[in-house]
């Protein structure tokens, strides 16, 4: 069963996390203009996963991007 879960793992890692997302650290987030926060807020979007513990790269939206002004 351990095999199962190694296989999964390896998978998840390999193909499916590197179309998602990519890991930045806190100087790259920042020079794209965005903060490493733990949750963005609702007139932000999530663009990359910080390195750092449980934190996601945030920026702030563009009107155009939901639609209202």
């Amino acid at each position: 069963m351990r095999i199962f879960y190694y296989l999964y793992f390896l998978c998840y890692v390999t193909f499916i996390l590197p179309a998602t997302c990519t890991l930045v650290d806190a100087d790259r987030c920042t020079k794209r203009y965005g903060r490493c926060k733990r949750d963005c807020l609702e007139s932000e979007k999530q663009i990359d996963i910080c390195s750092s513990a449980r934190k996601i790269c945030c920026i702030e939206r563009l009107y155009e991007e939901d639609g209202t002004f």
